[in-house]
């Protein structure tokens, strides 16, 4: 297994993304090299399926199932593989060789992420077996890690290996300075369909310091997310502020149903069929889009301007996967929408950047149902408004929940952080260690790390 990637001291990974504007020559090649990468992928997952059979039914042990030994079995073969059908001509060497390794590397991964879920070593739902990649279906992309990976100093071009110097639809300044002034290194570029769209997202190790009294180190606030509000901020006493859903999906969700079923009328294959096809991409990508800019806005508002930051430690995957009861279909669509895990995603690299902690709390905190005058807990089922058995104070419910989460800080003390890995930026929670109990919250600090505050 290739090893992973470690930033000097003082650096961060990070993710630039820009739209290109190829030329019609640059588009077929950037076409071409998508299906070279599923090329590679399907030819190595076969090869990984043929060495477990063999095994099975003989006993023997081929060569082991790693990136470099398939990579120098594809090299030792693309002469045979990489071959069109109809002319007999050899095509691989039209096709970048960061390309190919990039399937590979991708058959590989997720081959031993299949082998290590069967084994419990990671956290989560269970991955299956690899499945062969089929055009149409699997989302077109590749990555560079090697070769000329350059910005252009007029800040509008982007220079690849065989693909040559590609115009970007935006301005490249947010990053072509901080190479220039050697504050910044890249490392890979992926490019990527996005809808209508191709995409090259640039990761660069990144001198990002500190940026000591942005946040308020005295401002605790607890963030209860949800969807009749997307997010609720509070101290541990008042609700300061609230960010409305935007809705983006079902804003246009009977545009969206107008479509499919034009679509569906169609003949697939037909110049009809393709181009309801592509409107039906563009809408999703302007949904996106707008759910996107909403989240990036208000967490970036957050990490600058509070010292300390509770978030729900919710299990957003099995919110997803409710079923049988009524209404249990609008209800998945409607998380989904909000995207209610997003906001905690976000917070985890972005408070480092600004000097503020993220805290997350135990994902069974009944922070919705106890009240916050008196502490007693009671179940309130889906009522918005509710009213305590005990002390009689009434509450909203994501006011009420936003206003506990902010009083969960005080539940823990942030003492000497443990050092946490690259994976900072997933969703699992054992990043923390799969030893964090119930009522422990996660307190990811200023410099990345994570520990319970147990």
């Amino acid at each position: 297994m290739p090893r992973r990637y470690c930033p000097p001291e003082g650096q961060i990974i990070q993710a630039f993304t820009f739209a290109l504007d190829p030329t019609d020559e640059q588009a077929a090649k950037i076409s071409r090299f998508f299906g070279a990468r599923r090329k590679a992928f399907n030819w190595t997952l076969d090869q990984m399926k043929s060495d477990l059979d063999r095994y099975h039914e003989t006993g023997e042990s081929g060569t082991p199932l790693s990136f470099y030994s398939l990579r120098k079995r594809w090299n030792a073969e693309k002469d045979t593989v990489c071959v069109n059908q109809n002319t007999g001509e050899v095509w691989w060497p039209e096709v970048s060789k960061e390309v190919f390794a990039d399937g590979v590397r991708g058959a590989t991964d997720a081959y031993w992420r299949w082998q290590k879920s069967r084994s419990g070593q990671i956290a989560g739902r269970k991955v299956g077996f690899p499945r062969f990649k089929k055009r149409g279906k699997d989302r077109d992309r590749f990555s560079f890690t090697t070769g000329t990976m350059r910005l252009e100093a007029d800040r509008r071009h982007l220079a690849l290996p065989v693909l040559g110097t590609l115009r970007t639809h935006e301005n490249t300044r947010r990053i072509e300075r901080l190479i220039a002034m050697n504050r910044a290194k890249i490392l890979g570029v992926t490019v990527s369909r996005q809808g209508e769209r191709i995409v090259a997202a640039v990761r660069v190790s990144v001198a990002r310091p500190q940026r000591a009294g942005v946040a308020q180190s005295d401002s605790t606030v607890g963030i209860d997310v949800g969807v009749r509000r997307l997010a609720t901020v509070a101290t541990t006493s008042e609700v300061i502020s609230e960010l409305a859903n935007p809705r983006a999906l079902e804003r246009r969700l009977s545009e969206l149903r107008r479509l499919q079923r034009q679509r569906t009328r169609r003949t697939r294959g037909s110049r009809q069929y393709a181009e309801t096809a592509a409107k039906i991409a563009r809408l999703h990508t302007e949904v996106a889009n707008l759910r996107q800019h909403t989240i990036h806005v208000f967490t970036t508002s957050l990490a600058k301007t509070h010292g300390v930051v509770v978030v729900e430690g919710l299990d957003v995957a099995s919110l997803l996967q409710q079923r049988g009861l009524s209404g249990a279909r609008s209800r998945r669509r409607g998380l989904a929408d909000a995207a209610i895990g997003e906001i905690r995603r976000q917070l985890r690299y972005k408070c480092p950047w600004y000097g503020s902690t993220l805290i997350e709390a135990d994902r069974f905190f009944p922070s919705s149902k106890t009240c916050h005058d008196c502490g007693h807990v009671q179940d309130i089922g889906w009522l918005e408004h509710w009213t305590c058995e005990e002390c009689s104070a009434s509450h909203q419910r994501d006011d009420n929940a936003a206003i506990n989460l902010a009083r969960w800080a005080s539940l823990g003390s942030v003492g000497a952080p443990v050092k946490r890995g690259a994976e900072h930026q997933t969703e699992s929670h054992s990043a923390a260690g799969d030893d964090t109990r119930k009522g422990s919250p996660i307190l990811v600090g200023p410099n990345n790390s994570v520990r319970s505050a147990a």
